[in-house]
């Protein structure tokens, strides 16, 4: 039977049909999207109860659920895609240069060089200038080894400089010559006494027995395979350049003294009871190195020496080996090492090259000596929790100590900064410092290009002390007589005072020197 024509949909109904396909798509269409850009994140929604994963598990194990409630369907996020960055480029800076001056300039090349009244030693200092400042040079004396320079040492003052501590932006022959001042008559002098009148005879030994299991420096255990060792004095630069040296928080006492000019201080580290890989910068040997030899029975090692220096160590020294480098390893290749071309930074050495320096020589052996006396604070005793020394200034050679009651430390300060060694990076950390006052005596050994006459300075007798631990000072005397005796420390009313046991540096003071601590 032939079946009739189906009625037609109303509008009504056609309208929604078509809305419920469109909604319908546009689902689809949302969710296909969504899992592209989603992935697997989205393996777990579902959409009107059937889960987009796989089917109505989504292809996983589903333990059984209550009854579900009327479903809602879920709204579906819209995906905003995050902005993209694109980077601005900014050319780098153009460098710019310092241009080089178009007229004469000087800088100085020396740690501290004096200003003259005139073109050579002859006339007197005016001033002082430091390494790295520069100066306007307004004229040359006839040969043009000294410069005539404006004007560090005061307004519309000239000075002149000598020409082998600076370097000259323009050649030195093409300056204007200068009239120099009229030569100074001489007038009173320094009463320098010569060598060959100065007893320069060091103690007799005293006789000591060797260490055996206490280091006789610092009063702590020594090790048993150093008990045959010989301690060692090292010639240590303090210039600024110098700064922060290598090994001297490993040397057992560490000495600070003045030298020639009173502007500069040096070190000489004692070296015994702890290796250092690495010493330095080594430099020349003063006076003061010919009387510590004797003192600690120690070898001597230092880059050099002025002649009248040299003699006292080489031809005039019965006690202990003395190693010159600049006469015995000139090429700085057996018992140091040469590092740049910098005099005053260039020279290291280490324990091992100072052991074979003192096996090669056949002077390695115990020392005879008398150690310091070790043990708990005497009675008495001022705060001491700062300490200021007033080396010179003028070459950052001022010091100061804090002590840290943490760990029963003084902690150092050199020209106004932590002091460093080179090798840890720590700063200088010491149980005891010792002030020590003895005299200056000008001798008549000139030590440097200006004139400056070697300073005699004598540790043996007795002087003045002040002995600072545990952030006490206490005040005293100093007093030893022999070769190999190390000085102990006396209050006034007779009483020793003891160090604590450890590391000491010393600072070697001429008796008009005030020394301010709280």
């Amino acid at each position: 039977m032939a079946e009739g024509p189906r009625p037609q949909l109303s509008g009504k109904w056609l309208r929604l049909t078509i809305a419920a396909a469109a909604l319908g798509v546009i689902l689809v269409v949302a969710v296909i999207g969504s899992m592209l850009l989603f992935g697997s994140s989205l393996s777990n929604v579902t959409l009107l109860g059937w889960n987009i994963g796989g089917g109505p598990n989504g292809g996983v194990e589903t333990g059984p659920t209550e009854p579900a409630a009327a479903q809602t369907i879920p709204v579906v996020a819209t995906f905003t895609p995050a902005p993209q960055y694109t980077p601005t480029h900014t050319p780098p800076p153009l460098p710019t240069n310092t241009p080089t001056p178009d007229y004469p300039q000087a800088v100085v090349l020396a740690e501290t060089l004096n200003l003259r009244a005139g073109p050579g030693t002859v006339y007197g200092i005016v001033g002082q200038v430091l390494a790295g400042q520069s100066f306007r040079i307004t004229g040359r004396n006839g040969i043009g080894d000294w410069l005539l320079i404006c004007c560090p040492a005061g307004a519309n003052r000239e000075s002149w400089i000598s020409a082998d501590f600076a370097q000259t932006n323009l050649p030195v022959s093409g300056l204007p010559v200068a009239q120099a001042p009229p030569t100074p008559t001489p007038t009173a002098t320094i009463d320098a006494p010569n060598l060959d009148e100065v007893n320069l005879t060091l103690p007799a030994k005293g006789g000591f027995d060797s260490p055996s299991g206490v280091n006789p420096l610092t009063g702590q255990p020594l090790d048993a395979a150093r008990q045959g060792l010989r301690p060692v004095v090292v010639c240590i630069n303090n210039d600024i350049a110098a700064r922060p040296q290598f090994g001297i928080s490993q040397a057992d006492v560490m000495y600070e003294f003045l030298m020639e000019g009173f502007s500069l201080t040096r070190f000489s580290g004692v070296f015994y009871g702890a290796a250092s890989d690495e010493i330095g910068p080594v430099r020349s040997a003063r006076l003061f190195n010919y009387y510590l030899g004797a003192l600690y029975d120690a070898g001597v090692f230092c880059s050099g020496a002025s002649d009248g220096v040299r003699y006292q160590l080489k031809n005039n020294n019965p006690l202990f080996p003395y190693l010159d480098l600049d006469l015995d390893d000139p090429e700085s290749v057996r018992y140091a090492r040469s590092v740049g071309n910098d005099y005053r930074t260039r020279l290291r050495t280490s324990e091992e090259m100072l052991r074979l320096w003192l096996a090669d020589w056949v002077a390695e052996q115990p020392p005879s000596i008398q150690g310091f006396t070790f043990g708990g604070p005497a009675p008495g005793g001022a705060s001491a929790t700062t300490i200021q020394i007033p080396y010179p200034s003028v070459t950052a050679s001022q010091v100061t100590y804090r002590y840290d009651a943490g760990n029963g430390h003084y902690l150092r300060s050199l020209g106004g900064a932590a002091h460093r060694d080179s090798n840890n990076g720590q700063q200088i950390a010491v149980e005891n410092v010792i002030v020590q006052y003895i005299p200056h005596t000008p001798v008549n050994i000139v030590e440097d290009a200006y004139g400056n006459l070697s300073l005699l300075v004598n540790p043996f007798g007795a002087g003045r002390a002040i002995l600072f631990r545990d952030g006490l000072a206490f005040e005293g005397t100093w007093r030893n007589e022999s070769s190999g005796e190390l000085p102990r420390f006396f209050a006034a009313d007779g009483v020793e005072i003891p160090l604590k046991a450890g590391q000491t540096w010393i600072s070697v003071v001429p008796l008009t020197y005030e020394i301010a601590y709280r």
